[in-house]
């Protein structure tokens, strides 16, 4: 059975009220389209590349997501720098993190 309230509440000045979509959106929107891995490490918090290099981005596990779902692009003959989608890598990393800070480096 479901109970319902009725209540009034006052929104400080200097707020707005957001739906949770809207407000994915705008923080989307606040992201800078693309990262570099300086970008990536910011957001990881962590200081050495290769520390998310072996715990994350070469973690096969991650870096067949990555691929597959068109976040990372990894080095190559054609672009020889680590680009990544920063909205969706955003996404991944706040849907994944507990998961990638316990992460083994690859060959551990």
């Amino acid at each position: 059975m479901v109970q319902t309230i009725q209540i009034t509440a006052s929104i400080p000045e200097g707020f707005v009220l957001v739906e949770s979509e809207k407000f994915r959106e705008l923080e989307d929107l606040a992201n800078d389209p693309v990262w570099d891995l300086k970008d990536l490490k910011k957001k990881l918090k962590m200081s050495a590349d290769d520390t998310i290099k072996e715990k994350f981005l070469f973690n096969p596990k991650f870096e067949k997501e990555l691929k597959q779902l068109g976040i990372a692009h990894y080095p190559d003959d054609s672009f020889n720098r680590w680009r990544f989608n920063a909205r969706k890598m955003s996404r991944y990393i706040d849907e994944n993190f507990a998961e990638i800070i316990k992460a083994k480096g690859v060959g551990k």
